[in-house]
């Protein structure tokens, strides 16, 4: 038996068919928003940057504007994950006398990467269905349980899957609510 609070039931085979569809076009976001982004920053000649950014002239993502990333980014993660990854990526954050210039701009050329982003060292993730365990559900969101494997190594990870249904056409459509990296 499934744990559910409210009206809403939630199948196994149905959150992994969200997760199937979710999981592997969040990775290139999680590198995009915290790996190395388009290019690594070593590979960014003089010629090409501009007040401590680079133009990405080669990208392996299929990306040419900032509105093209967050389109992409809002058919995986819920409008609420997005806000949060945006603020970093393409605000900048300013607290007390710390400023953290954004990650990414546009420029006549394109998309600009900061030369000086944190990159974290993203783990190559693959995550292991058959362990798939739901452990909260509401009308709208599910918590899951799903081990992934890195480096041959298991750990558990917990993942939020939202589901929104089109009220005219009665279609779901799930969103993640959590990292994936």
């Amino acid at each position: 038996l499934l744990p559910s609070c409210g009206s809403a039931k939630y199948g196994e085979d149905e959150i992994r068919a969200a997760l199937d569809a979710l999981l592997l076009p969040s990775y290139a976001l999680n590198e995009i928003y915290f790996g190395e982004g388009f290019l690594p920053c070593g590979e960014a000649g003089k010629e090409s940057s501009v007040y401590g950014y680079y133009y990405v002239k080669e990208d392996q993502y299929g990306f040419h504007s900032i509105s093209e990333i967050k389109e992409a980014t809002e058919k995986i993660f819920t409008p609420e994950y997005a806000e949060i990854l945006y603020k970093t990526a393409f605000d900048g954050l300013a607290t007390g006398d710390t400023v953290v210039t954004p990650r990414y701009m546009e420029g006549e050329l394109g998309i600009l990467q900061s030369m000086s982003a944190v990159v974290y060292d993203l783990a190559d993730r693959s995550y292991d269905y058959s362990t798939l365990q739901i452990t909260k559900s509401s009308k709208d969101r599910v918590t899951v349980c799903v081990e992934t494997v890195v480096d041959g190594d298991r750990y558990p990870v917990e993942l939020i899957v939202v589901r929104y249904i089109d009220t005219e056409t009665g279609e779901r459509t799930y969103r993640l609510d959590s990292p994936t990296y």
